[in-house]
């Protein structure tokens, strides 16, 4: 696996994506990769968040090993594409269930 770079396009793409949403989306996309939908107690500078190359461009939905704050994202070939499969995966995404 391989991290992407702060100058890499599709990373440029994915904050243009996450700063557009509304707070409830951002809040599900936090709980999507993290495991919670509140910033730790220090903020979210503090949190060490990565964001990973997951294979090549598909259809395939994004996923996220919570424990490591780790986001395996496929280098979708158009923001748009990117945008969808975002959304699709933090709707969909359960957790353990646990309140």
């Amino acid at each position: 696996m391989q991290r992407y770079t702060a100058e890499d396009q599709i990373i440029k793409d994915f904050w243009d994506i996450i700063h557009s949403l509304p707070e409830e989306q951002q809040r599900r996309f936090l709980f999507f990769s993290t495991g919670s939908d509140r910033a730790p107690i220090n903020g979210l500078g503090s949190l060490d968040f990565v964001i990973m190359k997951n294979g090549e461009d598909s259809d395939r939905l994004p996923t996220s090993h919570t424990c490591y704050n780790y986001l395996m994202l496929p280098p979708y070939s158009t923001k748009e594409k990117m945008r969808s499969r975002l959304l699709r995966a933090i709707q969909e995404s359960e957790g353990f269930g646990l309140q």
